[in-house]
């Protein structure tokens, strides 16, 4: 009998250490309940969080997948989220991460420090097993932390030197189910795991889990019934039940199923937020303006394209500057944005800190003549009947795509194809399906493109775009990343390319603020001087949502934007 007490009560004493979950507690005050409906123009290409570059299938990822800490409503990394705190060592080589005690996946098994182990060393961290491959956390000695579990809560990373990106890299990482993933991982098959056809395979630590994906329809989510953050009053969160994102053909589509009530949060393009805030008071709709958006738009050149004539003309700075020229930023700035957007000369948004102003100075304003010019000094030449011809007599033509359905990025394709028009340069726009487009970009098999990227406050994050080995390199890839398109003999990089890899690399110790800073700089005058990517310009932050939708970032921003903790989201009933 005192044998069985004895057993009794050590099972009482574990389901009492199981049963003290670290759960988080927002202060929040919302209505559990509700549907959201969002738009988009693609669906997800995949579900895979270490396989997916798009935001069509990223945006899908973000709302399942879930990361040590998170970042704030300034876009710093400081919202505790799987790791409750983290601290470095005296050195600062070390970050040690304390994740939370008794939480569950969505399918309710245990949450663990295996879990935070196995993603590093056999996904995150691991060659080969990823798209963007591990370079983001190596230190300036180009080496990757050492992972090592320190007890059953604890886990810590370890480099030769002090890693200011790397620490944030791990932190923002996707952690993965160990319990669900790990015979992918061993049998080679991870890369080709949750597709979109795997959507009831999908286990996550967010607030929702896809439930349903009709291509060209809706994507549909849940709630995460077993997610770790409540509100004030005790309700787990998140509030809604479900979020539906219905998937239009085009932005002029999304325009009017948001004004038709179909949509209940909307982010505008400048040319259509006139309409919207005219409309706002009748229509019981809250509508902002912020900043110049973090992200970016840019028109790119493939250096490595298979024709060796294009190539040599698109690795020449001299023809790259001569479409900066061709660029009337602020026309487009006026007619498309409605004055709500600046133009853009190098690769950092003016709303981040890190912004440097002196790249304005190289003043590329519009001017067929200045780019004449360029052609000109890059050996550029013009036959009677004005056709633009090389040093060696071709004809200057080449495909321009972006993606159908953005009406900005279509504008603007249409403004270069009439402005190299008037230089005798022919230039073939066709727009095409984001998803394709973002395959031919990744292959790369693309002569010009005009796309955008996302962006953060940190520039630090742009290293898998800026290093010559990161998997967004797609500008000039280099044979190692893309051995089956890029053959050893075509390949080049000038020196100026391998000044910003290197920065990429010493920003990553730079413990010194102004020292990272001053690093920075030198990277966004290295880009304004040689125009690697032709940037455009920035939209302001721009949103719109029914008043019965209650956001959780009181300001949305361009570092946090209307569905910053959208566990918090509520909305009244209609």
């Amino acid at each position: 009998m005192k044998k069985v007490l004895l057993v009794l009560f050590a099972v009482l004493i574990a389901v009492f250490v199981i049963a003290e979950p670290e759960y988080v507690i927002e202060d929040y005050n919302g209505v559990p309940g509700g549907t959201l409906y969002l738009g988009t123009t693609s669906g997800p290409k995949t579900l895979n969080p270490y396989w997916a570059q798009e935001t069509s299938s990223t945006d899908i990822i973000g709302w399942y997948s879930d990361s040590l800490f998170n970042a704030d409503n300034k876009g710093m990394p400081n919202v505790p989220a799987l790791a409750s705190k983290w601290w470095f060592s005296e050195d600062g080589k070390t970050v040690y991460f304390q994740i939370r005690k008794g939480l569950q996946w969505s399918d309710g098994e245990p949450f663990t420090v295996d879990d935070v182990y196995f993603t590093f060393t056999k996904v995150a961290l691991a060659e080969g097993m990823t798209a963007n491959g591990p370079s983001g956390a190596k230190d300036a000695n180009d080496q990757l932390p050492v992972v090592e579990i320190v007890d059953d809560y604890t886990i810590s990373f370890t480099w030769t030197v002090p890693n200011v990106w790397g620490f944030k890299w791990v932190g923002y990482s996707d952690i993965l189910p160990k319990h669900v993933l790990e015979e992918a991982v061993d049998n080679g098959t991870f890369s080709e795991t949750w597709t979109v056809a795997d959507m009831d395979k999908i286990v996550g630590m967010g607030p929702f889990l896809p439930v349903e994906y009709t291509e060209g329809v809706r994507v549909i989510l849940e709630r995460n019934p077993y997610y770790y953050r409540f509100d004030k009053n005790g309700n787990r969160l998140p509030y809604l039940d479900k979020i539906v994102y219905l998937i239009v053909p085009d932005l002029n589509t999304e325009l009017l199923k948001f004004e038709a009530g179909e949509i209940d949060i909307y982010g505008p393009t400048a040319e259509n937020f006139p309409r919207i805030a005219e409309q706002a008071e009748e229509k019981g709709w809250v509508v902002g303006v912020g900043g110049p958006a973090l992200g970016s738009n840019f028109i790119a050149f493939n250096w490595v394209t298979k024709d060796p004539v294009k190539r040599e003309w698109f690795r020449n700075e001299h023809f790259r500057k001569a479409f900066v020229y061709m660029l009337d930023r602020q026309s487009i700035i006026d007619t498309l944005y409605n004055g709500l957007g600046s133009p853009l000369y190098g690769p950092v948004s003016p709303s981040s800190g890190f912004y440097n102003p002196e790249v304005e100075k190289f003043g590329y304003k519009y001017s067929i003549v200045r780019a004449r010019l360029e052609l000109k000094k890059a050996g550029f030449s013009w036959r009677e009947d004005g056709t633009c011809v090389d040093k060696d007599g071709n004809p200057v033509e080449f495909e321009l795509t972006t993606n159908v359905g953005n009406n900005v990025r279509e504008a603007i394709g249409n403004k270069v194809v009439d402005a190299a028009k008037k230089l005798g340069i022919k230039v073939n726009f066709t727009p095409m399906q984001f998803n394709s487009l973002v395959q031919k970009l990744l292959g790369p098999d693309y002569e010009a493109v005009i796309i955008g990227l996302t962006g953060s406050v940190d520039p630090g994050s742009g290293w898998n775009v800026w290093r010559l080995d990161g998997g967004l390199h797609f500008w000039n890839y280099s044979p190692e990343l893309r051995p089956d398109t890029v053959p050893e003999d075509i390949w080049w990089s000038p020196d100026w390319e391998k000044r910003i890899d290197e920065i990429f690399r010493l920003q990553t110790s730079a413990v010194d603020p102004q020292e990272r800073y001053n690093l920075f700089a030198e990277f966004q005058m290295i880009c304004a001087e040689h125009q690697p990517l032709i940037y455009t310009m920035n939209q302001n932050y721009l949103y719109a949502h029914k008043k019965i939708i209650h956001l959780a970032n009181p300001e949305p921003n361009p570092a946090a934007g209307t569905l910053w903790k959208g566990y918090a989201i509520w909305k009244e009933a209609e």
